[in-house]
């Protein structure tokens, strides 16, 4: 038997046999020179044009699927796609008589070997991003096909590493389990393999060529995968609670109204970017929404939906969820959510700190406006409540207030429908709103933790940056102590308080959670079921086994 330890990144134990993938060798320019420059610019600017097509297309497909936190990488090729970088030696190199796909070729290896020399992580990293770029780019130009990773029998997939959209493409029915060399916790990959219900495995280190065909059993909880496990090991996970061939989660899905020992009731929702994600949701046991990501909607145009555009999509979602809550989270824009005809003309030093989320749209009041008037028209047709993104301080939550107001009076003057009740509550997402809990618990209806931003900006840390992961992973103490603040501020002013960030997903932080007074955890549909039963083991005294 032969043991493989990495970091577990996705609960669950799944048995079968093991196919390894290699990355495959860079597709090759077919000619180096072109006989006419202004046809090879036309061929280069075509495959631009099919290929920022293509990325929309997949991120669009990723909001559905995962959410909008895994389709951002998408934004960021056709940023780079377009960018003067690229496209300027590129078109020089034609014009000098070069054919368009060595161009594209000999422009990639030079802005590859640029970010690769860079000492920041982060642009260190683009090195992978323009090579894909590249290679996907002359792909399109000469005709060949990606390889698509299908499989005819259920495997767990071995490979060095796997891009967002090569995840996104696997069939969840054929792949049972998913074992990585590199990445990390909070990586896309594995951000998306959790949200798909995939069980996985990250940084395991060099996969040997001898692991390909042989049956293993892969626990992503305990990051360990056993290749030829002996009978010990089988009858081992045979005995389990999540015995292998047997789904984790069994048991755990439906039913049961969790409660704590003090009658206090303890909901599991699910966050959603599309009505195609709600649906999963429901399939997979949602109690309802907690976080509906309006962006999405922004995205699919290159204008501003209109006020009966945004009211269908609203309605279409409650009335799917029937008297199910639902929260709908006002447009969260900015920053590295980028809407092109929104966020055209921004030039900020530093996104993460300006002009984003609510602060955009009281910057911009009448997309507000409208949004908030596509919202209450939606209410009467379903259990409906708005949040509003990066509150930081009492002054911004009531210039929205004001905005409803005067939209409900609007509406009312026009005889339109609507609940004058629908609750406006707000996310907390800063250490300043965690700090000023007790006095906006008097203005929001409720409070939702974004764990994701409120652990980035109390910690001063990117979670992407792998360099300073130490500082964001699990639950630093400084985070622990804001969420207990807004916990407590929100049970004396008598609203609830839900999370939406990662951590609601996290075995070793929801005891915690709950304990603070946290009523509601809202993950992704493919973490519903192992979060229920984190819940259940820990109302019931047992703990994990």
């Amino acid at each position: 038997m032969e043991i493989i330890r990495g970091t577990g990144v996705a609960e669950g134990v799944v048995c079968g046999k093991i196919r390894l993938i290699r990355r495959r060798i860079q597709t090759q320019p077919s000619q180096k020179y072109g006989g006419d420059p202004e046809s090879e610019m036309s061929a280069f600017r075509r495959g631009c044009d099919v290929l920022t097509a293509e990325l929309t297309v997949l991120g669009r497909k990723t909001k559905e699927t995962a959410g909008e936190a895994e389709a951002e990488i998408f934004d960021i090729h056709r940023m780079m796609l377009e960018d003067e970088g690229f496209t300027e030696p590129t078109e020089h190199r034609i014009k000098n008589g070069m054919g368009a796909q060595a161009a594209i070729a000999e422009t990639g290896r030079e802005l590859a070997e640029l970010f690769s020399a860079m000492d920041d992580p982060y642009m260190k990293a683009r090195e992978a991003d323009i090579r894909g770029i590249t290679e996907r780019l002359i792909r399109i130009l000469n005709g060949t096909e990606e390889m698509k990773l299908t499989f005819d029998t259920p495997v767990i997939l071995a490979a060095e590493e796997l891009t967002p959209a090569q995840t996104l493409e696997l069939d969840s029915e054929r792949v049972l389990g998913l074992v990585t060399e590199k990445g990390s916790s909070n990586s896309h990959t594995a951000i998306l393999a959790r949200s798909l219900g995939i069980p996985s495995i990250t940084a395991a280190g060099n996969l040997s060529d001898t692991i390909d065909g042989r049956e293993a059993i892969l626990d992503g909880a305990r990051g360990i995968l056993y290749v030829d496990p002996t009978p010990e090991i089988v009858e081992e996970y045979r005995n389990a609670e999540y015995a292998a061939g047997k789904p984790d989660t069994e048991g755990f899905m439906h039913n049961e109204v969790l409660h704590t020992k003090g009658g206090k009731q303890i909901r599991i929702f699910a966050n959603a970017g599309s009505l195609r994600e709600v649906k999963a949701a429901l399939a997979a046991g949602a109690e309802g929404i907690g976080l509906f990501r309006s962006e999405f909607l922004f995205m699919q145009y290159d204008r501003c939906p209109t006020e009966e555009e945004q009211f269908q999509v609203y309605r279409d979602l409650l009335q799917t969820m029937g008297e199910r809550e639902v929260t709908i989270r006002t447009l969260d824009a900015g920053a590295d959510k980028q809407i092109p005809w929104l966020n055209r003309d921004m030039c900020e030093s530093n996104p993460a700190l300006g002009l984003r989320a609510v602060r955009l749209c009281l910057a911009n009041p009448r997309l507000l406006y409208t949004q908030l008037r596509a919202l209450y028209r939606a209410s009467a047709y379903g259990n409906l409540r708005v949040m509003i993104p990066l509150i930081t301080i009492r002054e911004e939550l009531e210039q929205v207030q004001r905005i409803a107001e005067n939209v409900r009076t609007g509406l009312k003057n026009d005889g339109i429908s609507y609940k004058e009740a629908m609750p406006i509550g707000m996310m907390v997402e800063t250490p300043s709103a965690a700090l000023l809990a007790d006095k906006l618990a008097k203005k929001a209806a409720f409070f939702s933790l974004g764990t994701n931003d409120l652990t980035q900006y109390t910690m001063a840390a990117d979670r992407e940056n792998a360099s300073v992961s130490y500082l964001t992973e699990c639950m630093p103490e400084a985070v622990a102590e804001l969420i207990r603040i807004t916990a407590e501020a929100a049970a004396k002013a008598g609203i609830s308080v839900s999370v939406c960030g990662e951590l609601a997903s996290d075995k070793n932080a929801i005891p915690f959670l709950l304990d603070a007074g946290i009523t509601t955890l809202s993950v992704s549909p493919g973490q519903i079921a192992g979060t229920r039963k984190t819940v259940i083991r820990h109302l019931s005294g047992t703990g994990e086994s």
